[in-house]
């Protein structure tokens, strides 16, 4: 690779000493180089997936660099879009497709969907053992008015299903945003507002990421666990291009004390409705001033 960036050295570095966990690591966090042809750039066709043909799989080419792009090419492709791995990963186009980065130069790298989607979105376990300090992450979940009334309706309340991660949409303030980010447009109440059930995740092994996809075919690719109907994009994340949204899986968890039921209003403020009292295993309702 020719005039590499101070990023590629490290990676040009770490390949040399057949350190292949360092690799790993600079490309999680690695912006990429994503080609885009002459006609998507000029608005005549759509931003398509630059890709190849391999003997067991479709790849999809990404660069460390627009030089490095460049170079790989022979200065045929001029055009590209930067992503981030997560951001690959949103909009993920196949699961059974892996992710070549740097094709045609040294080092490159070929990554099977199972890595890009384990290296894009850790578990949350992964995410606590990197980051020990950061306490407890806060989950949310979008509830109808049924499942309010189920909660409140007496018993120690579980929830089951897909949770998300509350920082990854804590600069939605919308309702109507936050539900088409979410896929959940129908959880919009008649008043425009979006109900929640918010807290803390106690537990994280309680919280799998659903790595897998819509079929047999797609789960094995990225050796995961979960088959749903589409639009599961398998990744670990909504299946929102445009948003990075982490998504769980749960199963009967126990909600903990200080759980919040919140409503988002149209107005954009936040309301705490109730409250959950687990020493004394009940909902304490929240006055509105």
């Amino acid at each position: 690779m020719q005039a590499p960036t101070a990023f590629e050295e490290r990676l040009q570095e770490a390949h040399a000493r057949e350190d292949l966990t360092t690799c790993l690591a600079l490309l999680r966090y690695a912006d990429f180089a994503c080609p885009v042809t002459d006609a998507a750039a000029r608005g005549d066709e759509p931003v398509a997936w630059a890709t190849f043909p391999g003997a067991d799989r479709v790849w999809v080419a990404v660069y460390t660099s627009a030089e490095a792009m460049r170079e790989a090419t022979g200065d045929a492709v001029r055009h590209f879009r930067i992503l981030s791995l997560v951001e690959l990963a949103a909009g993920w186009p196949d699961p059974r497709w892996g992710l070549a980065v740097n094709a045609g130069l040294e080092p490159s790298f070929l990554l099977e969907p199972g890595t890009v989607a384990r290296l894009a979105v850790p578990t949350l376990e992964q995410d606590l053992a990197a980051e020990p300090d950061s306490g407890l992450p806060i989950v949310q979940k979008v509830l109808e008015v049924a499942q309010i009334q189920e909660l409140l309706g007496g018993g120690p309340p579980r929830v089951s299903g897909y949770c998300h991660h509350a920082l990854d949409v804590a600069h939605i303030a919308t309702p109507s945003v936050l539900a088409d980010a979410l896929l959940q447009e129908d959880a919009l109440t008649s008043e425009g507002a979006v109900n929640l059930l918010r807290w803390p995740a106690i537990g994280p092994q309680l919280y799998r990421t659903p790595y897998g996809g819509v079929d047999e075919a797609g789960r094995t690719a990225v050796a995961g666990w979960v088959i749903e109907e589409p639009p599961f994009a398998g990744m670990g994340l909504v299946p929102n291009a445009v948003e990075t949204i982490r998504e769980y899986k749960i199963d009967g968890i126990g909600l903990p004390h200080g759980a919040e039921i919140v409503e988002l209003a149209a107005d954009g403020e936040e309301r705490v409705q109730a409250r959950y009292d687990a020493d004394h295993g009940r909902w304490l309702m929240v006055e509105q001033s």
